[in-house]
């Protein structure tokens, strides 16, 4: 993607616009991503490669309203192209914080229902891998305690690793709604366990402080158990993704917390 070509986008898009520069970032797995900036404003500019995700991009025109994530400004769905509104920031480090999770909340609480998302759809894939089949008395016993307890259905970012989530002096905010739908809000809640290494008494707190951010009239049903299953089939999703696409190192430690957890 040279300068030219971004700039051309960039003139579809607002026509006075001047470019002054653009870089490649490296942190997206699934997409190209490009800053450009501008005398005015820094935009975010991602060329999707595997699917155009209406369903999330609709969610972030309404929930940037809230100051959850970036606003999608300018869609080429024939090219597969966006631009937002660039928030500048770090990957989130340390712990996460209140604010986070009161975003979560409101994510989870999107007036929108589609499809579920099928984990076991999802894990199927990778079934006849080995690194699955070291995991997948694991991964049967998850999916059937998952399967027999009551669900608590939300609209779900599904991809809530840290490296979607930026921390600047405002707070944190969420990116990267590809895979945006409708789920069982303990995955969600298990990427972040996963994410930020909680331990049982911090994963705990982040159930108690999730329920404590909800409406009072909406039903919640906090269950570490619950949580730790969803954190199995999270982690067994996530080690066999990586290693496909061969990033060793992100296999290895997700590996230690997976067998941690089985053990």
């Amino acid at each position: 993607m040279t300068f030219d070509k971004i700039s051309a986008i960039f003139s579809a898009f607002n026509p006075q616009l001047e470019i002054l520069s653009s870089e490649r970032l490296y942190s997206g797995l699934s997409n190209d991503n490009f800053l450009v900036h501008t005398e005015q404003h820094a935009y975010l500019l991602k060329c999707y490669r595997d699917h155009w995700p209406s369903v999330g991009l609709a969610a972030q025109t309404q929930l940037a309203a809230q100051q959850i994530c970036p606003t999608p400004i300018w869609l080429d769905k024939n090219n597969q192209r966006a631009i937002f509104n660039y928030i500048d920031g770090d990957i989130a480090q340390g712990h996460y914080c209140s604010e986070l999770i009161s975003k979560l909340v409101k994510l989870h609480q999107h007036a929108v229902t589609t499809p579920p998302m099928d984990i076991k759809y999802e894990l199927d894939y990778y079934r006849e891998t080995a690194l699955y089949q070291t995991y997948k008395q694991a991964v049967a016993s998850s999916l059937c305690y998952i399967s027999n307890q009551p669900r608590d259905p939300g609209f779900c970012h599904n991809d809530l690793v840290k490296e979607n989530i930026i921390a600047n002096s405002t707070g944190m905010y969420l990116i990267d709604f590809e895979y945006a739908k409708s789920n069982d809000i303990y995955f969600d809640l298990a990427a972040l366990a996963v994410s930020f290494v909680l331990t049982t008494e911090q994963k705990k707190q982040l159930l108690r402080t999730y329920q404590n951010c909800l409406p009072k009239v909406h039903l919640f049903n906090p269950s570490l158990e619950k949580l730790e299953h969803y954190q199995v089939v999270f982690l067994v999703l996530c080690v066999c993704w990586y290693h496909e696409r061969g990033i060793t190192d992100k296999v290895v430690m997700l590996c230690k917390q997976l067998d941690y957890l089985i053990k």
